[in-house]
């Protein structure tokens, strides 16, 4: 797994000046640095690698001049940039650990695990409904405006009544009539053209809420096939806000696998996070609630939506003014406010909800699957708090 202990950045202005011509060039450039050791150690890191694009400027290359900070990755060769929280090996008292497991938080906060080599698959509602019917929603989950067969109504009568009003107003100007008259037509035209959006906003909401509850029973009848055409494999499966969450459970796998591909494909897995995976090499589940979506605590501003001082990886080592440093970790003791009242808070919510086992029906006749696995699951399901009656967030 790709995931540094120690992150810093370290940027630097260059000139370069052409003899011939005489013409001086300038750039700025900065990089960041990572390492295991210390934070010396990735600060000396970006250091070196300012040095390297620094000498490729200076053979006149295109480069980047500054590298920006990513969620998730895009092939830039960065890992994500997330604190490490906790680390732990499966099974816990053997001699031999398994699996390893790295619990860092991401960029807003929550608590997220990392699995070497147990499979977990992320899968949006939003591909989904984009999957099965792509006609109604994008790639994003939104619903086409074009799918909606009463929209061009709508816009028809809105031009009607704007026609009727400037007829209404010619007469009224013409006979010298009171413009009371026009009031009134135009307030009840306004309230049937509410009345009818309002209609049909419900109705789109109807079938966007039927769409969606569509989607448990494809994922459902997707996993039966799969454990039917290889009877040999088993999953658990889990409702998350957004989407589902599946876990196989049969044996260890490496996220470079080829079979790994396979199950992406098949299983309609997030873009975006088949591309953090293979960018860390590592599994991922989030275990912790969005912040924003802790609803009841957000809105009576017991806590912020956002954390403070994302940032935070540019620590101040000894080059920085005092009064900087003074500012500094006046803002990183905000961060660990936040994130002290953010743990307590999460408390209160789930992660996900497990839905259902599927296993195929030759794994009860072949080997168990390793005890790491098991022990996994009952960590995961603990930590999310998947059996309890709390709110999805």
């Amino acid at each position: 797994m790709l995931i540094p202990k120690y992150w810093a950045q370290h940027k630097q202005r260059f000139e370069s000046s052409t003899i011939s011509s005489g013409n001086t060039k300038q750039a700025t450039i900065k990089r960041y640095g990572w390492s295991d050791t210390s934070q010396v150690a990735a600060l000396d890191h970006a250091k070196t690698r300012v040095f390297e694009a620094h000498k490729h400027w200076l053979a006149g290359e295109d480069i980047l001049r500054r590298e920006r900070k990513e969620e998730y990755n895009e092939g830039n060769g960065i890992p994500i940039r997330e604190q490490i929280f906790a680390e732990q090996t499966f099974p816990q008292n053997a001699s031999v650990s398994i699996t390893q497991v790295i619990v860092t938080r991401n960029s807003y906060g929550a608590q997220v695990a990392n699995v070497d080599n147990i499979a977990i698959i992320d899968v949006d509602n939003a591909e989904l409904l984009h999957h099965l019917y792509s006609d109604h929603y994008d790639r994003h989950g939104f619903i086409i405006t074009a799918a909606n067969q009463n929209q061009p109504i709508t816009k028809g009568l809105v031009w009607s009544f704007v026609i009727i009003f400037a007829l209404i107003a010619s007469i009224i100007a013409w006979q010298s009539w009171s413009w009371l008259w026009l009031i009134v037509v135009m307030v009840a035209a306004t309230a049937f053209l509410w009345q009818k959006a309002s209609k049909e906003e419900q109705a789109r909401q109807q079938k966007i809420d039927a769409d969606l509850a569509s989607l448990l029973s494809f994922m459902t009848d997707l996993m039966q096939k799969r454990i039917g055409n290889y009877p040999d494999e088993a999953f658990r499966l889990y409702k998350t806000p957004a989407g589902f969450r599946i876990i196989a459970i049969h044996d260890t796998v490496l996220p470079s696998d080829r079979l790994i591909a396979e199950w992406f494909e098949y299983f309609h897995a997030d873009a975006n996070y088949v591309r953090l995976c293979q960018s860390q090499q590592c599994f991922r589940a989030r275990l912790t609630s969005k912040p924003w979506r802790m609803t009841e605590v957000t809105e009576t501003n017991k806590l912020s939506k956002n954390i403070p001082t994302k940032d935070f990886w540019s620590m101040p080592i000894d080059d920085v003014d005092s009064e900087e440093n003074e500012l500094r970790y006046a803002e990183l003791e905000a961060r660990e406010k936040w994130l002290a009242d953010y743990d307590k808070f999460a408390k209160g919510y789930k992660a996900c909800r497990y839905v259902e086992s599927f296993d195929g029906r030759e794994v009860s006749d072949s080997k168990p699957a390793p005890d790491a696995i098991g022990e996994f699951v009952d960590w995961h399901d603990r930590v999310c708090q998947v059996d309890k009656d709390l709110p999805l967030a």
